[in-house]
């Protein structure tokens, strides 16, 4: 069971994909001893873990998504707040939704079908040469992310995971360079929480995904 809380604040303002990495460079100088808000250490070596607070844009507004043991520390820090400091602008919130989830991730005996809401970044440095050569299968690598995920809630998959999908390819550039990313629909019989980000750069909102049946 994953307890997971969504906080969706309201602004006047309109945000774009970009500024989910300002916003969480701002909690992560407010707060800089609690490696829950950006998975850095002191020493601003990065954590790798599951990122249990991850942030995001939806509808050209500010969301915050606290997973486990952050589901309740953000509903404590967040409703606090009055003000964002994004890119040096101080943000008014006008107000904030929140809502909090129980949820089963697992391995099922039928088959879901999800779509990705915001690109998924499946390519590494690891395994560049071998799409390029188009000996990768994304398929392989996103079953992969998707353990990676169960491994980070420290959910065991009793089944083998199987994922089929099809993927469209797309660039970006993340602090200067280009990136490749994809979006499509896949379907699994892994049973998915929506609003959690699967693959690389999940604290900023890449890799969510859409229940769609």
């Amino acid at each position: 069971m994953i307890k997971k809380t969504v906080i969706n604040m309201t602004t006047e303002e309109k945000f774009t994909k970009r500024d989910t990495e300002k916003l969480r460079g701002y909690f992560l100088n407010l707060h800089r001893d609690n490696s829950l808000f950006h998975n850095h250490e002191k020493d601003s070596k990065s954590i790798y873990r599951m990122p249990l607070i991850q942030y995001k844009v939806i509808n050209n507004q500010l969301c915050v998504v606290g997973l486990s043991e952050a589901s309740r520390l953000i509903i404590e820090e967040f409703l606090k707040l009055k003000t964002l400091d994004i890119n040096g602008k101080e943000i008014k919130i006008q107000g904030a939704q929140l809502q909090y989830y129980e949820e089963d991730m697992y391995v099922d005996d039928e088959l879901h079908k999800y779509k990705f809401r915001s690109m998924w970044l499946p390519i590494t440095q690891r395994n560049f040469s071998d799409y390029k050569n188009g000996t990768l299968d994304l398929n392989v690598v996103l079953r992969n992310n998707i353990l990676s995920n169960f491994k980070g809630f420290q959910i065991q998959a009793t089944k083998k995971i199987m994922v089929s999908g099809e993927y469209q390819e797309q660039s970006i550039k993340f602090k200067n360079k280009k990136m490749l990313g994809f979006y499509g629909e896949f379907i699994s019989n892994a049973v998915l929480p929506e609003l959690v980000g699967i693959g690389q750069r999940r604290a900023i909102g890449y890799g969510d995904i859409r229940k769609l049946a």
